[in-house]
């Protein structure tokens, strides 16, 4: 059972790190493009609005490193070769970063959709998301990029609620190993009362 408990949760953290690597990349690529296109006042006719909000693309940014770094650690632990038995060290492990990631992403998902409502429909002002998405289906005359920025911000928020979803699951899963752990210990101790009764036992 703690095999199994343990290849579940490697196999998690390694998609939560494929995951988290996706999210870094897409929000990274639009903050960049939103740079490389973005040239303030030295056009007549500038192509983004005075006040663009990046706090939700920062906060999707952030979300995917704390994950990044959150998944590495825990195949760290889990992987590296040890004499002893790990169960209690990967619980608690396993416990923290499941935890810290739930929250992360919980953050991220409300503050990052709260953020884009409430700029969806102003027009003087907006996110990466709500200024760029406003373009779809005027490809035609849509500024270069504004396309790519729109998709890769959705896709990055859509991953990121991927990922609360599988927190989720890795706090479950902290809970059962909590409880193979309790069963491998009442286990050892009833085999230890066993041995002490036949070593106090007649020769």
């Amino acid at each position: 059972m703690s095999k199994l408990l343990s290849s579940i949760r490697v196999a998690t953290s390694l998609i939560t790190l494929a995951l988290s690597i996706a999210i870094i990349a897409c929000a990274d690529n639009s903050l960049r493009a939103y740079t490389s296109t973005n040239f303030g006042g030295e056009w007549f006719l500038p192509l983004w609005p005075a006040k663009v909000d990046l706090r939700p693309t920062h906060a999707v940014l952030a979300c995917g490193v704390v994950i990044l770094v959150s998944s590495v650690a825990y195949l760290a632990a889990a992987l590296f070769p040890s004499p002893r038995p790990k169960i209690h060290l990967l619980n608690i492990t396993s416990t923290v970063l499941s935890f810290v990631g739930l929250f992360i992403t919980l953050f991220t998902t409300i503050f990052a959709s709260t953020i884009n409502s409430h700029l969806s429909d102003n027009n003087g002002s907006g996110t990466l998301m709500t200024w760029t998405c406003k373009w779809q289906g005027l490809e035609s005359i849509a500024p270069q990029q504004f396309e790519k920025i729109c998709t890769e911000t959705m896709v990055s928020l859509d991953l990121v609620i991927l990922l609360l979803i599988f927190e989720l699951f890795a706090v479950a899963v902290t809970g059962w190993g909590w409880w193979v752990e309790t069963r491998i210990k009442r286990g050892s101790d009833q085999n230890n009362i066993k041995l002490e009764r036949l070593e106090g036992g007649p020769a």
